[in-house]
């Protein structure tokens, strides 16, 4: 009789589309963002990141706050956790040859991305292993066909529409840009409520 399997400390990463919301809006709010202000520096290597964005600036970014708090409602009664409020929320923007280095979001227990502008060879996004298996795995995994056990990566197109919600810990980056229209995304983090 096989062992029963529990599946613990996953790293779980929800995908979508959403198509209610005004993407040629929020890239007009980030043309005027991006005359106004130059923007941060965190993850990004090139490229433009906004500081953090209030709600009611824009109605594009106020429809995707709501597709998110809805969502993240929903994931939070998937994992059984309390009910989360957004932290922040900003948006980024990616010429041809810039990218997002590895990192995570210290402080939050959900993150992800909104692709508003994105497409084939603007640089997809990469998710990579949070614990030590590298170290344990590394023959099962050039050897044998990678699956959600022995893998030590994993990659998610950008494309337009595209949804990405995962735990804030998850070390992730954005691959350089390799065309010539901009990337443009919307990233957040969602929190314990204060």
């Amino acid at each position: 009789m096989p062992l029963h399997n529990e599946l613990w400390f996953p790293s779980p990463i929800w995908s979508g589309k959403f198509f209610n919301v005004d993407n040629e809006d929020i890239e007009n709010f980030s043309k005027v963002l991006r005359q106004r202000t130059p923007g941060v520096t965190k993850s990004n290597y090139g490229g433009w990141q906004s500081d953090s964005i209030a709600i009611g600036h824009c109605a594009g970014i106020d429809t995707l706050v709501n597709n998110l708090d809805r969502e993240i409602s929903e994931i939070c009664r998937q994992v059984d956790i309390p009910q989360l409020e957004i932290y922040n929320i900003w948006i980024n923007v990616n010429p041809r040859n810039c990218f997002n280095i590895q990192h995570d979001h210290i402080g939050a227990v959900f993150s992800g991305v909104y692709y508003v502008k994105a497409q084939d060879g603007n640089g997809n996004i990469r998710f990579e292993r949070p614990d030590n298996a590298r170290f344990f795995l590394p023959a099962l995994s050039n050897a044998h066909r990678q699956n959600y056990f022995n893998t030590q990566m994993c990659e998610n197109k950008s494309l337009t529409n595209a949804i990405y919600i995962f735990p804030g810990w998850l070390p992730h980056s954005v691959e350089p840009n390799l065309i010539a229209e901009d990337r443009i995304s919307i990233s957040f983090n969602y929190g314990e409520k204060r």
